[in-house]
């Protein structure tokens, strides 16, 4: 004892675990406390007690200190109690043991009446619980959740749980008494539970849609069977329920229709009762209703599926989830209440404010429902079809209207056939049609012909495909007197009484006067056509009203209002003009009509099929004469725009024609007088195709044209008129368009016989008019031609030429075609205006200004345009030809010695004087006349360089384009180049004495004695010639011989030398001038017709006598160099009447060798002045090989002369390509006597091929050799030009290349030099390379 008080100990005792079952409370024994724990081992307090020792002292501070350690001690004891080894595998069961231990509130007394609350406010703080699953994770008890099974852990999951509830399941293995539970804060599982949790649930965001409706369905399930079939006492279990059914009230769970979830207290909340069965509607209640669904607020059908999720759902689980909702205050609701309770009421409510989609879905709702077959609407269907007739708003394409306030029609989507877009969309009419948004309304897909299903539902409403015409009935009071009258034509029927059954069409009306206003024609026709198709079905049974008398008796039938607004009104499209008529107004397109009027009749378009239209609408369907008469008024009217058969128009007038007769009357003066006569515009038709053409009175149309050439300005004129001709074509015949009509036309209707020669002046002005030249100038041509003909056999008068020449000179009366497709006249401000002559003087001259020529068309195949076959006619109107307004205008440069030239025309003159006296009399005669003053003045002027242009001096205008020349005439300048041959010269001179023409004749034949003279031709042969061969008489004597006038006598006694060349040398042959009066040269030979130039015959191949071999004698002069001397290479001989020596001069020898020239030369003689006398024409010369003897031996190789420079002469071109055609015949006879023909080619037999060769020998490529023939007729020249060309291919060739030198000579021979491979020769030596250099200082200007 210590103190006024003894010491108390309180010992804690601990038993063996096996018996702490035995241990049990608080207790004092001796004076000590002894509190028995679970524990092994002893601990053991003293609490002080009192000296009475029965109550220990509640004031000690050591036992209040004592006592707070208790709970804390109790708490922390409580993991090494857990972790006895009996406990380890089981720590639930340990837990479940030591709480057994908790003292309870009550149990305890006195001093420690407080230990229990104390003990169990610390074990709330503490984790001394253990989680379902999770044996390591301890929790306070407010964490869990206890009382839970397997079901609760399917539905609430451990995340789920904890997420909203912030618990966890209690390990399954700790028990707990309720009261201790309850003491501790531990949750039970149930529907308080349930409700908090889908509480928390619901107040996040798709906290409850993450779930889905399957578990929902199963938590209602779940939450059903705990609430509602707990059991327990009565009271208690409906207080439970009441405050449980208030709560869900507020939680939005309820799935709804639309997708969205909602609670009961924002709104009643319906239950569909047919959306769980297997009734249509509930196939597609939600997903095809949502906006319907929505607003009634319907519980989502999908919450009573079956899912995989709860594969054991049933009856049973859908009947508890029904009764919970139907617990918490969901109402029930069927599709026929949902008609007749919702639907019905809500289809008066304001447009403006409706909902588009919902109102589809009440009329789709309906729709379906009445067609699911509900026993109910059995009854009510007729009611529920007339209220939706009076309320329902359909939407349109003018938005939601009334079948009662406007008439409704279907679109095509809903299979109507009538395209109404082609009657409605030019008109303000409005058209109203039924969306297609019910078609597109999943209710449309359950049906097996959906759209069929919609036609009968909305057709039972009154909604139509085409118009409506609807019956009405009135009283006589109120129809007008107009109405009534034309309704009833007996008016003693009409009593006050009087009852009228009449068919109306408001839209028809409607529809008319637009179409009638606007006069669209392509609505017009569609309206007939569906009429057409509909008429039989639709409209045929309203074209009759019916009277009703109050007094006993039939009806009275009458024309409907309807079919008056069909005939009264102006739409119906006529076949030949843009406007609307009346039905009565038009012709029906029949045979009987056609035949007169043809197409151009005012048919109704299109043509109707129906006959009962046709008899109810009033078409004509016969033609009378006033009718004819009108159309052709009509036709008349449509100008060039009316088309007709020819055979359809002789059928007409010869129907106006039968009618006369039959009336016995004459046709009025009045149609007589007008354009009644039908002309095709164009020609070329059949009869009975339909042409385009112009009415004529009898005044513009003719029987007849002889000629012929209206027919083509009339198809001419149906061309022109498409460049801005209006009126019709110029002249008219009507013979060849009714052949049969004659005295119709001519007798009764005073047609005239035919066209007269003003006619055509007034054709050609309006052609001229209306069209193009390029367009009519073969008419144009056509006319002259005809004015021409008419010209030379005089029926053509002088006044006419002369009116129409007058004319021409007028500005205004252009009606001359020219090339620039223009029309001109003569006045002079068109310019000169002549014809061509000279197309190629045409073409250079055709874009100089002044100048226009006249164009009559391209020529054709029968017949040229040309203004030659109108000469006449032209010369005579004063319009002159090209050549006869164009001169040439000289352009020289540098002067020569003239005296050569004008010996040469001095000495030709008196041979040009005879002929043309004996060939050209009366030219002669003229010249005579003129004192030969032309001759007298012409002098002869020589030019380094000549050239001219075409000028036409009356318009001041010349061509831009030169030309070279070696002769021109200018006035009486001859102007003569140095360079001119012969021929030229006269031929230019000819000029002279023929208006400026050249002759060609008169050319040839000078020329001929040029050429004889050359040849050495005596004055007998000569003269002989001019006699028998040319017919060429001698002059008389007392006409003056022509000469030169301003030649001297001392230049005419100088030789007249004419001079030849060939190949580098110059032989020259010298006349005396024989000038004497009297005294006329003599010429040779005396079989020849024509002789052209020598030059061009030798150029257009002179043939000679065949050889039968030829025969020669080689001499080597090496391997490289061959020379063979041929003889007989030209023939001396011709025939027995030309016999040239063997000593002649080359070209006499060459002359020798022409076969059959008399032939020849007739045949060339008209063309020699067709030819450019500078050119060879190389591929018409065939030279045959001649004979050849004796060989020329060469003892040595040549040596090389020493000179300073080459002798080239001044060679002739012609000469030159003459001399190299020879030499390269007498080369490929040389070949071909030593190869053979088969092997031996000459590539220029034919013509000139420009290739670096001239001889081919051998066939194969292989062993070819190639030849270039080097030809000269001078024996001392030692020298030949080569090409580069030529060269660069011997240099390719090599050993395969040769080059053939052969000497003409002079007797008949030729030298052959064969120089193979001359690359190799000269660079042996053997042959050497010359450069040629310019002769002259000047040519070097331009060197460096």
């Amino acid at each position: 004892m210590v103190g006024s008080f003894s010491k108390v100990a309180v010992r804690f005792h601990s038993a063996r675990c096996e018996n702490y079952r035995d241990c049990d409370g608080i207790y004092t024994a001796g004076g000590r406390l002894r509190l028995l724990h679970p524990i092994s081992g002893a601990t053991a307090g003293d609490f002080v007690l009192p000296s009475s020792r029965e109550e220990v002292d509640g004031d000690s501070p050591w036992n209040q200190w004592l006592l707070s350690e208790c709970p804390e001690l109790f708490a922390s004891a409580m993991e090494s109690f857990c972790a006895l080894p009996c406990f380890r595998e089981n720590p639930g069961k340990a837990i479940s043991a030591y709480m057994s231990f908790v003292p309870l509130l009550g149990e305890v007394h006195g001093f420690f009446a407080i230990l229990p609350r104390m003990i169990i406010s610390r074990l709330r703080m503490s984790n001394c619980l253990l989680l379902e699953g999770d044996c390591c994770k301890w929790v306070p008890p407010c964490k869990v959740l206890r009382g839970w099974d397997e079901q609760a852990r399917t539905l609430l999951t451990d995340g789920l749980l904890q997420e909203h509830l912030g618990l966890g399941f209690l390990n399954k293995d700790i028990v707990l008494s309720d009261q201790l539970a309850r003491a501790l804060g531990i949750e039970a599982y149930g529907p308080k539970t349930l409700q908090q949790f889908l509480s928390s649930l619901c107040n996040k965001e798709n906290g409850l849609q993450s779930l889905g409706l399957s578990w929902l369905g199963r938590f209602l399930n779940v939450l059903y069977t705990m609430s509602f079939q707990s059991s327990g006492h009565v009271s208690d279990v409906f207080r439970m329920e009441k405050d449980l059914i208030k709560n869900l009230q507020k939680i939005p769970f309820i799935p709804l229709s639309d997708g969205t979830y909602s609670s009961l207290d924002r709104g009643p909340i319906w239950l569909h009762t047919d959306g769980l069965g297997s009734g249509s509607d509930g196939e597609h209640g939600l997903k095809a209703f949502p906006r319907m669904y929505m607003k009634l607020r319907i519980v989502s059908p999908a919450l009573f599926s079956v899912t995989d999720d709860f594969s054991c759902l049933d009856m049973d689980y859908v009947d508890d989830v029904t009764k919970m909702l139907h617990k918490i205050g969901v109402q029930r609701l069927s599709a026929h209440e949902i008609v007749k309770v919702h639907i019905l009421p809500s289809l008066s409510a304001d447009r403006n404010s409706m909902d588009k989609n919902l109102m589809i879905e009440y009329v789709c709702f309906v729709m379906i429902h009445l067609q699911s077959g509900c026993p109910t609407c059995r009854v009510d269907k007729d009611s529920v079809i007339s209220e939706l007739r009076n309320k329902a708003l359909i939407l349109t394409n003018y938005g939601f209207k009334r079948i009662v306030d406007v008439p409704i029609h279907f679109s095509e989507d809903y299979g109507n056939l009538i395209n109404m877009h082609q009657l409605i969309n030019v008109t303000d009419m409005r058209w109203h049609v039924v969306d297609s948004s019910y078609l597109k309304h999943p209710v449309t897909e359950s049906f097996s012909c959906g759209k069929m299903k919609w036609r009968q539902f909305f057709q039972e409403m009154g909604i139509t495909d085409f118009l409506q015409v609807v019956q009405v009935q009135k009283g006589i009071a109120d129809i007008s007197s107009e109405t009534s009258k034309r309704m009833l034509l007996d008016m003693d029927l009409i009593t006050p009484g009087l009852v009228v059954k009449d068919w109306e069409s408001k839209e028809l009306v409607q529809m008319l006067s637009q179409f009638s206003r606007t006069g669209n024609k392509e609505s017009c026709k569609y309206l007939l056509e569906v009429l057409d198709t509909y008429w039989e079905h639709l409209f045929c049974d309203k074209v009759k009203g019916y009277c009703y008398p109050t007094s006993d008796g039939d009806s009275r039938p009458f024309k409907s209002s309807f079919m008056n607004s069909i005939c009264d009104l102006q739409w119906v499209v006529s076949s030949m003009d843009d406007h609307l008529h009346c039905p009565k107004d038009l012709f029906y397109d029949c045979e009987a009509v056609r035949l007169i009027l043809g197409a151009s009749a005012p048919y109704a378009v299109p043509k109707v099929r129906s006959e009962k239209l046709l008899s109810d609408i009033g078409f004509k369907t016969e033609v009378k004469l006033d009718d004819v008469l009108a159309m052709l008024q009509v036709w008349r009217r449509s100008g060039n725009l009316f088309k007709a058969s020819v055979a359809q128009m002789a059928r007409l007038y010869s129907f106006i024609w039968n009618e006369l007769a039959s009336s016995q009357i004459r046709m009025s003066e009045e149609i007589r007088t007008s354009q009644f006569i039908f002309v095709p515009s164009a020609s070329g038709f059949r009869r009975e195709e339909l042409v385009s053409g112009i009415f004529c009175s009898p005044k513009e149309v003719y029987w007849h044209d002889s000629t012929g050439s209206v027919k083509q300005v009339n198809q001419v004129y149906s061309q022109g008129r498409l460049v801005g001709a209006t009126d019709g074509p110029p002249c008219k015949t009507l013979d060849n368009i009714y052949p049969g009509l004659y005295d119709f036309f001519v007798r009764e209707c005073n047609v005239l016989e035919g066209p007269s020669f003003r006619v055509y002046l007034k054709m050609l002005a309006e052609l001229s008019a209306s069209a193009l030249p390029s367009q009519v100038a073969n008419i144009v041509f056509q006319i002259f031609l005809k004015w021409n003909d008419d010209l030379v056999s005089g029926s053509i008068t002088v006044e006419d030429v002369s009116y129409f020449k007058e004319c021409l000179t007028k500005p205004e009366y252009t009606v001359l075609p020219t090339v620039l497709d223009k029309w001109v006249s003569l006045h002079p401000s068109c310019g000169i205006v002549c014809w061509s002559d000279d197309e190629n003087l045409r073409k250079e001259l055709k874009h100089v200004e002044g100048v226009d020529f006249l164009y009559f068309g391209e020529p054709s195949n029968n017949q040229e345009m040309l203004p030659a076959n109108v000469t006449k006619l032209l010369r005579t109107l004063g319009i002159p030809a090209l050549s006869e307004v164009v001169t040439r205008e000289a352009i020289y440069y540098g002067s020569a010695d003239s005296t050569l030239k004008a010996q040469l025309i001095d000495w030709a003159l008196p041979y040009a004087q005879r002929y043309i006296y004996s060939v050209h009399t009366q030219q002669y005669l003229q010249l005579k006349q003129s004192g030969f003053d032309s001759l007298k003045q012409l002098q002869v002027v020589v030019v380094e360089n000549l050239f001219y242009r075409n000028v036409i001096k009356s318009c001041g205008s010349s061509s831009k384009k030169r030309y070279d020349c070696n002769c021109l005439l200018e006035g009486n300048v001859l102007y003569v180049a140095q360079q001119s041959d012969s021929h030229a010269l006269f031929l230019e001179l000819s000029r002279l004495w023929f208006d400026g023409h050249p002759e060609l004749h008169i050319a040839n034949f000078l020329h001929m004695i040029t050429t004889m003279a050359e040849s050495g031709s005596t004055e007998e042969q000569t003269e002989t010639f001019i006699l028998n061969s040319q017919k060429v008489t001698k002059i008389p004597d007392e006409e003056t011989v022509w000469s030169l006038a301003y030649l001297s006598s001392r230049d005419l006694e100088k030789s007249l030398v004419i001079s030849t060349t060939s190949g580098g040398t110059s032989e020259q042959t010298v006349f005396k001038s024989r000038r004497k009066s009297g005294t006329i040269p003599n010429w040779p030979p005396v079989d020849w017709k024509t002789a052209p130039d020598f030059r061009y015959a030798c150029e257009n191949g002179f043939r000679t006598r065949a050889v039968d071999s030829i025969s020669h004698d080689k001499i080597e002069v090496d391997s490289e160099i061959t020379v063979t001397v041929m003889e007989n290479v030209v023939p001396t001989e011709m025939d027995a009447n030309w016999k040239i020596g063997g000593n002649a001069a080359a070209m006499s020898g060459l002359l020798a060798n022409i076969q059959n020239s008399e032939e020849h030369f007739a045949q060339s003689y008209g063309t020699v002045m067709d030819t450019e006398l500078s050119s060879v024409d190389a591929s018409a010369m065939t030279i045959v090989p001649a004979k050849c003897s004796s060989d020329v031996p060469v003892k040595s190789l040549p040596n090389f002369s020493s000179r300073e420079r080459l002798n080239t002469g001044n060679p002739d071109g012609a000469q030159a390509m003459l001399t190299g055609r020879l030499g390269e015949n007498v080369a490929f006879r040389y070949f071909t006597g030593k190869a053979g023909k088969a092997t031996v080619s000459w590539v220029n037999e034919l013509s000139e091929t420009g290739l670096p060769y001239d001889i081919l020998i051998g066939e194969n490529e292989a062993d070819r050799e190639y030849i270039e023939v080097k030809a000269t007729t001078s024996k001392r020249k030692d020298w030949f030009n080569i090409t580069t060309r030529e060269w660069q291919f011997a240099v390719e060739q090599g050993e395969s290349y040769s080059i053939a030198h052969v000497v003409l000579g002079d007797n008949s021979t030729a030298r052959v030099s064969i120089f193979k491979n001359p690359i190799k020769l000269c660079q042996q030596g053997k042959l050497q390379l010359v450069v040629m250099m310019p002769r002259q200082e000047t040519d070097l200007s331009g060197m460096s």
